[in-house]
């Protein structure tokens, strides 16, 4: 009888880029506060059931629909209704390599923005 091993995560067998490692779940995702704290920002993965809801209500929006309408159609809150957009926005920028450089090989949590970070 053979045992299997986990092998270690390393920089040789983690995923090469941020959205490799966003899919796979290898890495988390922050905002940092202007006092220095982290905000947690989910990523998105491409099929997952949240971003096909995510998806769907960004196209309603882009036809010009209201937050306030979304919400009171699905009985969300219009904050979780603009959540849903800005978390789509980040999964496709990072999709797009937008924020590839904040990530490395082998890291487990990337500050994608800070508050008050000029945004040059």
């Amino acid at each position: 009888m053979t045992t299997k091993t986990a092998t270690k995560k390393t920089a040789t067998t983690a995923p090469k880029t941020l959205k490799d490692a966003a899919t796979a779940g290898a890495v988390r995702l922050f905002r940092q506060r202007k006092n220095g704290t982290l905000r947690s920002l989910p990523y998105l993965s491409p099929g997952s059931d949240q971003r096909t809801q995510a998806e769907a209500v960004a196209a309603r929006r882009d036809k010009g629909e209201t937050a306030a309408s979304i919400a009171d159609d699905l009985n969300l809150s219009i904050a979780t209704v603009r959540r849903m957009i800005t978390n789509l926005l980040l999964a496709q920028q990072i999709e797009n390599g937008e924020h590839a450089d904040r990530y490395t090989p082998g890291e487990t949590k990337v500050v994608i923005s800070t508050v008050g970070e000029d945004a040059a």
